[in-house]
């Protein structure tokens, strides 16, 4: 008499969790892993650069900040201004200021814009540093008072220095900054300070 071998059900579900994955099932999980990560990947990217992007706004913002502010201090306490340009129909490319001189032993700061090298540069008791650096473009504008509370832009171009000099009663300066960084889009900032009084000098013209 022949006998027909049985399977237990443990048996059969032992079979089939021993089983190996088939190709189909290893092409779909692989495009599905490969989806997550190239996502995962991406994100990564995307933060890294909004984190490059904002470090580089925040480290301009800051710069500049620091440097108006320090020209602010130096400008409202001036009695004289001497401008210079590299041409009579230049702009203006730096400033000095001078203290008045009942304040012991004045000191001249000069502000200096060089284009070459993209910097704003501060020299006082023939010490210079760079208090702004990247600029892409900077410009001072002077002002002076016409009427009782009010005041007109100079233009530069058409005025001498010594013109200049002598009308110049507010400072202003504008300026472009650009930070850059391979495979990132350039972070850029672009500034236009108070107007500045010179409290201390006196409008000649």
């Amino acid at each position: 008499m022949d006998s027909t071998p049985t399977t237990t059900p443990f048996l059969e579900l032992r079979r089939a969790r021993s089983r190996a994955f088939t190709l189909v099932e290893l092409i779909v999980s692989s495009t599905l892993s490969g989806i997550v990560l190239a996502g995962v990947l991406s994100a990564v990217l995307m933060i890294t650069r909004s984190g490059y992007l904002i470090n580089n706004y925040m480290e301009m913002e800051q710069q500049a900040r620091t440097a108006l502010e320090t020209f602010a201090i130096d400008a409202r306490v001036t009695d004289s201004v001497t401008w210079s340009r590299d041409s009579d129909s230049a702009p203006l490319t730096a400033i000095t200021l001078t203290p008045p001189s009942d304040v012991g032993s004045p000191i001249p700061v000069t502000y200096t814009y060089s284009a070459a090298r993209g910097t704003l540069s501060r020299t006082a008791g023939g010490a210079t540093r760079v208090i702004m650096s990247g600029i892409e473009s900077l410009s001072f504008t002077a002002y002076k008072y016409a009427e009782p509370g009010t005041h007109i832009a100079i233009d530069a171009s058409a005025s001498t220095l010594t013109s200049l000099q002598n009308n110049t009663k507010m400072v202003q300066i504008s300026l472009s900054a650009v930070r850059s960084r391979s495979a990132l889009a350039d972070a850029t900032n672009n500034v236009v300070s108070a107007r500045y009084v010179l409290r201390n000098k006196i409008q000649t013209n």
